[in-house]
């Protein structure tokens, strides 16, 4: 089952997707649609299960960026990186079009903010680790430093 956010969706050039446990490979305790590369599911599994998000969302593979998630408060601006499948962070924000973001969330919180102005968009993995070492403060101070960046740089006329 797909959920979007209708709001995100209306902003040009930005789309969202939450996926639910159902229509999954995996089997046994990981009957889900499991894309924890991370989990001690089978990786051929997992990968299938990141190629079903895949084609439901219309993104190639290779423009997927995966989170190696760690309950942290960090959060990565991936304007400032090299494409590579899996950042070790809890949050990643951008600038940059035609990529897709996957953040994993069991009993903790997906987050998804954007900024229709800038066209910048941050997904986060809220745990109470998180949440309480200030993983949101951080989205904050992200973004700002990224507003700011467009401050710098942007044309402006005389």
């Amino acid at each position: 089952m797909i959920f979007h956010s209708k709001k995100i969706n209306k902003i040009p050039g930005l789309k969202s997707f939450f996926f639910t446990r159902k229509n999954g490979l995996s089997k046994g305790i990981y009957k889900s649609l499991n894309c924890g590369l991370g989990s001690n599911d089978k990786k051929k599994i997992v990968k299938k299960n990141i190629t079903i998000v895949s084609k439901k969302t219309g993104c190639k593979l290779n423009k997927l960026i995966m989170l190696k998630q760690y309950h942290s408060n960090k959060i990565i601006n991936f304007d400032n990186f090299l494409v590579k499948k899996r950042y070790k962070a809890e949050g990643i924000i951008t600038t940059y079009p035609n990529f897709s973001f996957g953040i994993l969330t069991a009993d903790c919180v997906p987050i998804l903010v954007a900024d229709k102005e800038n066209k910048t968009i941050a997904a986060l993995h809220s745990g109470w680790k998180g949440a309480n070492s200030g993983i949101i403060e951080n989205l904050i101070k992200t973004a700002n430093l990224i507003l700011d960046l467009f401050n710098d740089f942007s044309f402006k006329k005389n």
